[in-house]
């Protein structure tokens, strides 16, 4: 009897401690989240803390200098001035005598082609200013009131078209073609215009015959030169004298070196070619006395044209 007891009372005991067991697992499972839920909830707190430890980290250094891109300067605008340049410097300056004596426009020079032109007192009814057309030229072309020695039939033009011509250049492409208009089929001629660096000429290189054709391309060519560079007239006159001239018109409107009048003599040593010199606007006095020099070396006249002369063209 007694051991059946002891048997019953064990057994109830372990029946209690069950129940216990039961309850605290039951408890752990309404408090407690899933493991699913655990792996979640920790995922996230490791990705925080990275977040934390990113924000936290010091600023990189900067970038040595020859790894850094320079920056690049706004563009600029270039806009062409419309007063004079000043000779060799490529810099306008405030005032022009062309634009200061001349107030009415100059007619553009494009559409002139063949057209009877009276320009600087030559040509037609054409004005008589500066001294221009006071001179009996026998009949022979002139170009700037300067005329051709009777039976000159090879004749080359030497312009100036420096920066500092910006404002005149269109009176002696005006006053060229008019020259080379007067031309008859028994002459020759050939154009070209210098400032500095390689002369600018007339695509041939060398004397055309006057027809109206190769006049029409001369007239064209004019029409296509453009004032730029500083005033070196020493390879354009070298091409000159190569084609073989019996007359070189030599126009300039300011200083060149001194050096071209020597230059001048010897490549005329012969004295086969006569050389007129043409001042245009401005009165450099160093380069008066030289290109008055040159004209009496070489069989050749000299003259001079002011801004006063220029604005009697325009009516």
């Amino acid at each position: 009897m007694l051991g059946f007891r002891d048997v019953k009372s064990g057994g109830q005991e372990e029946t209690q401690e069950q129940a216990v067991l039961d309850v605290v697992l039951g408890w752990l499972a309404l408090y407690l989240p899933s493991w699913g839920t655990s792996v979640v909830l920790h995922v996230a707190v490791i990705i925080l803390a990275m977040f934390l430890v990113w924000q936290t980290r010091p600023p990189e250094p900067p970038l040595p200098p020859w790894k850094v891109a320079p920056l690049k300067p706004p563009l600029k605008t270039t806009v062409r001035p419309t007063l004079r340049e000043s000779r060799n410097s490529g810099k306008a300056i405030p005032t022009s005598p062309v634009r200061k004596f001349t107030k009415n426009p100059f007619p553009d020079v494009a559409p002139n082609n063949q057209l009877q032109l009276q320009v600087i007192g030559v040509g037609g009814a054409g004005k008589t200013i500066g001294g221009f057309g006071d001179r009996e030229s026998g009949g022979t072309p002139e170009f700037i009131g300067i005329g051709t020695p009777a039976g000159t039939k090879k004749i080359v033009y030497v312009v100036d078209r420096s920066g500092s011509m910006t404002d005149s250049i269109d009176y002696v492409k005006y006053e060229l073609k008019r020259s080379l208009s007067e031309l008859t089929e028994d002459k020759e001629f050939h154009v070209i215009f210098y400032s500095s660096g390689p002369p600018v000429e007339m695509p041939t290189r060398r004397l055309m015959r006057a027809t109206e054709r190769n006049k029409q391309l001369a007239f064209d060519f004019i029409d296509g030169v453009v004032p730029q560079g500083e005033t070196d007239p020493s390879k354009a006159l070298e091409r000159a004298f190569a084609c073989g001239p019996e007359l070189v018109y030599f126009l300039t409107d300011g200083e060149f070196d001194k050096a071209v009048v020597g230059l001048v003599k010897r490549l005329n040593a012969r004295g086969e070619a006569a050389v007129s010199t043409i001042l245009f606007v401005y009165r450099p006095p160093e380069a008066e006395r030289m290109l008055k020099q040159i004209a009496e070396e070489n069989r050749g006249e000299y003259k001079f044209v002011s801004p006063e002369d220029l604005a009697a063209l325009v009516p």
